[in-house]
């Protein structure tokens, strides 16, 4: 079973509040998921799972046979209209979610969580990825964030895809005074940095193409 990324509707905002608050300290204050909606400044991807069964294409081949091994794991990303389960009202299991706010030419991650039963399974690295492409789309130059000092499970992520640590904020998280590491990639647009992004997808899809929720995640 694949995981898809696709943006945020309606239906989703109930489970991607119980991620925020399973991830984040009970501080936090919560996002107003559904105004956000509407924000053109805003972007937010959920992961969610199940895919829609494959169609068969005009000649009767599997279409998955000519699509990209992007385009079939990110199946949402870049369709921004509502889905069907939305239309149906049904709820697709959503993994995890990015928030990513645009400021001039900055795309910057407010929020990247995955359910805890299912990290470890490159979830959190296909956001970022999701939320990168997103910004390239969008116009942005630059993307930035801030991460807690002693997660350094996620500063080495961020470091494999061009973060680099910038700054610190003091006391930054409410709930234990933690600072927080300032981090920004260079030109997300630049031949260099498409280079080592086109390269860091197709190691990640080797690893991580089909991922099976299947089994059991603890």
């Amino acid at each position: 079973m694949e995981v898809s990324l696709r943006r945020l509707q309606t239906g989703d905002i109930d489970q991607v509040i119980e991620i925020e608050r399973e991830a984040f300290s009970p501080l936090w204050i919560t996002t107003p998921f559904k105004r956000e909606l509407n924000n053109q400044y805003a972007c937010y991807l959920v992961a969610c799972e199940p895919e829609e069964p494959e169609e068969e294409d005009s000649t009767g081949t599997d279409s998955k046979e000519n699509r990209s091994l992007w385009s079939r794991v990110v199946t949402g990303a870049q369709r921004l209209v509502p889905g069907k389960d939305e239309e149906n009202n049904l709820q697709t299991p959503i993994a995890g979610y990015v928030s990513v706010w645009y400021q001039g030419e900055e795309a910057h991650i407010t929020e990247i969580a995955v359910r805890e039963r299912r990290r470890g399974n490159g979830i959190g690295e296909l956001l970022l990825i999701g939320s990168l492409r997103e910004a390239v789309k969008y116009g942005s130059k630059v993307m930035t964030l801030e991460a807690r000092v002693s997660n350094f499970i996620a500063q080495r992520l961020y470091e494999k895809y061009g973060f680099k640590n910038v700054g610190t904020r003091k006391a930054y998280y409410s709930d234990n005074r933690e600072d927080a590491v300032i981090m920004t990639t260079n030109p997300i647009s630049s031949e260099e940095y498409q280079a080592m992004f086109r390269e860091l997808q197709e190691s990640f899809l080797t690893r991580w193409g089909e991922i099976n929720f299947d089994s059991e995640i603890h």
